[in-house]
């Protein structure tokens, strides 16, 4: 398709907001400067949608003649509408751009997600004010800040971007003098100042902001909305979301992951909320347990003498890398002294650290690691590592302290 030169239209909306959806457009490559990870292409019509705003900019392919480049982005620059390439593309010639409109339609479903839900959670709480926000072809970010917000009140303006979509309501803009606009238009503070003329995004009757992204031409295209993540203070909230294909992808991921362990840990869907207070339970139980032995582990260390060499060792089931580093601290390690911790499991992870002998806790243990078929790295005075699908993790871990042992009898 062909557009004018500046790639407004008679109402002086832009292509990429009264036609989204055209994928082609002929453009006039202008030049091509080379920077230090890529190349900027400069283009004249403005048919592609900058980042700026919140949103990432548009994506596609350059064709000139029989060569196709990839754009990974694109921005706007003093002189114009500017393409993100790796590779070089002929300047002065004219060119088809072609939109990556995956990329650009799971944007349009992100941003008017966006609107209707921070729409839903001012109508619960008008003084919300907006914060950070970013919108890309993977998923949506948006921060309000100056009241406390809670669980319920996210899932209920979840629950009316869900009907919303549903209903399938149009998705219309115009523009307009920013001196006509009234209260009901949410509008950034100090864009009125900026701007003589304001682009204004109306989602039925539910929301109308000023806006210069691109949007749905219907609420049914979004899909589905799903809040994925949220973080909660006393003066704001910040939320990640999915909409459209992502969302889908998402939820029945989750779904999945319940349906398929169902019979194994029986339980009912609606009694997936208790199952998972009860797995909080054990879990806060399970670390109060390995508290527990961690203390006797310093109180009541296993441990041998070989020569004058101090030998602690510990086999500790459901420790990890982290805890077995914290229980190393508070162990008053002095004089000549080797510590063994062992952790079994489907990767097995071990720590070796030494104090006050002549050797490094490489010497003093990688050689039986290489010959177990493990692995594993460290400092002069600690080594850790781990072995993958042990048949026998005990029996790995006697035959490892037997090789500490050994060294250390040969000191």
């Amino acid at each position: 398709m062909c557009v004018s030169a500046s790639g407004d239209n008679m109402e002086g909306q832009k292509t990429y907001w009264s036609n989204p959806l055209v994928q082609e457009h002929r453009v006039t490559v202008i030049d091509c400067r080379p920077t230090g990870e890529g190349f900027e292409v400069g283009i004249r019509e403005d048919v592609v949608r900058p980042e700026g705003g919140g949103q990432a900019g548009d994506r596609g392919t350059i064709r000139t003649g029989n060569k196709e480049v990839p754009f990974v982005d694109t921005v706007m620059r003093e002189d114009g509408v500017t393409l993100i390439t790796h590779d070089p593309v002929a300047g002065h010639t004219q060119a088809t751009l072609i939109i990556d409109m995956e990329w650009r339609r799971a944007m349009m479903r992100n941003h008017s997600s966006e609107h209707l839900f921070v729409g839903a959670l001012r109508r619960r709480k008008p003084q919300l004010q907006p914060g950070y926000i970013w919108i890309d072809g993977r998923h949506g970010t948006v921060e309000l800040l100056g009241l406390p917000v809670t669980v319920e009140d996210i899932l209920s303006a979840e629950s009316e971007v869900q009907h919303i979509v549903a209903m399938d309501f149009p998705v219309t803009s115009e523009v307009v003098s920013s001196s006509t606009l009234d209260s009901s238009v949410r509008v950034r503070e100090g864009v009125t100042s900026k701007h003589e003329k304001l682009r204004i995004v109306k989602i039925g009757d539910f929301d109308s902001s000023a806006c210069s992204g691109t949007h749905v031409l219907t609420t049914g295209d979004i899909g589905l909305f799903k809040v994925i993540d949220y973080k909660l203070t006393d003066s704001s909230v910040r939320l990640e979301f999915l909409a459209g294909e992502r969302a889908s992808e998402f939820v029945s991921r989750v779904f999945n992951a319940a349906l398929t362990r169902k019979y194994e840990y029986p339980f009912e869907f609606d009694q997936l909320g208790a199952v998972l207070d009860k797995s909080k339970t054990a879990w806060s139980e399970r670390n109060e347990l390995l508290d527990a032995i961690e203390q006797m582990v310093i109180d009541r260390p296993f441990s041998s003498h070989v020569g004058k060499t101090l030998f602690l060792r510990e086999y500790l089931p459901a420790f990890d890398t982290n805890r077995m580093k914290h229980l190393i601290k508070r162990m008053p390690l002095k004089g000549p002294s080797v510590v063994l911790l062992f952790s079994p499991g489907e990767k097995s992870s071990f720590m070796v650290v030494t104090n006050d002998i002549p050797a490094s806790a490489e010497s003093v243990v990688s050689d039986t690691v290489r010959d177990m078929g493990g692995k594993g790295g460290g400092s002069k005075d600690v080594y850790t590592g781990g072995f993958i699908d042990l048949y026998d993790p005990r029996r790995l871990y006697e035959l490892l302290a037997k090789g500490i042992e050994s060294h250390l009898a040969s000191l």
